[in-house]
């Protein structure tokens, strides 16, 4: 259901792909139409509102949402997750991945998606995802209708004396910027969850229209993903 026919792999400072046109043009605009009324959830990092995957309300939305729905099945599939990973096979071993080929969606491992839409406030500080993810990604829903807001991919190597990985959170200036990646409609951003995949959002303001996207993982249910993470 992604297309990765347009993909563009980066390896440093930690594997990467761009994906534009995600979707063809008649699944992105059903899945723009069914997207989730998040007005009424909380707001969270600064000015962003979703629903999640494993929420009441994200099971009473998916029942009117076939398109999702068909979305959601393809990803939770072991033969997409072994599908999407494989590409990393160098990077899981060069970590020593708790990942092999008896992993499964159905035992010690899971999906998890949320849909956010986000205003003026929102950031996220340069940070790693949490010990258990495997591998995350986002889709960007529309084009650029603010100030900020950008994806930023940030490099390690200045830091890869001591103890650097047991930062999961690094303070703003701390890692250099490696990449900007604006959202685009249609674009995704998919990587590895290694100890170095660090990166952030910067400040979005001056906002005119609300910025959609997806963020997803596969994680690992039982801990850490990765048993050569410095400690």
């Amino acid at each position: 259901m992604i297309n990765f026919k347009n993909r563009k792999i980066t390896i440093n400072p930690y594997s990467y792909m761009k994906v534009d046109n995600c979707f063809d043009e008649e699944t992105l605009e059903k899945l723009i139409q069914e997207f989730p009324d998040v007005s009424s959830q909380k707001i969270i990092m600064g000015g962003r509102k979703l629903i999640e995957t494993n929420t009441n309300k994200f099971d009473k939305w998916i029942q009117n949402a076939p398109t999702w729905k068909q979305f959601y099945d393809y990803l939770n599939n072991d033969f997409i997750f072994h599908n999407l990973i494989s590409y990393y096979n160098g990077q899981l071993k060069e970590w020593n991945s708790i990942v092999s080929k008896n992993s499964s969606l159905k035992s010690d491992c899971f999906l998890h998606i949320n849909w956010s839409s986000a205003t003026d406030g929102y950031v996220r500080e340069i940070h790693r995802d949490t010990d258990k993810r495997i591998y995350n990604f986002l889709i960007f829903l529309n084009d650029k209708d603010w100030e900020g807001g950008d994806f930023i991919i940030h490099s390690s190597d200045m830091k890869q004396s001591g103890s650097y990985l047991e930062k999961q959170i690094w303070e703003k200036n701390k890692l250099p910027i490696y990449e900007t990646v604006e959202a685009k409609k249609n674009r995704g951003i998919f990587f590895l969850s290694t100890p170095n995949s660090y990166h952030s959002v910067s400040e979005q303001f001056n906002t005119k229209t609300l910025r959609k996207f997806i963020y997803g993982s596969y994680s690992y249910k039982h801990g850490d993903v990765f048993k050569k993470r410095t400690k």
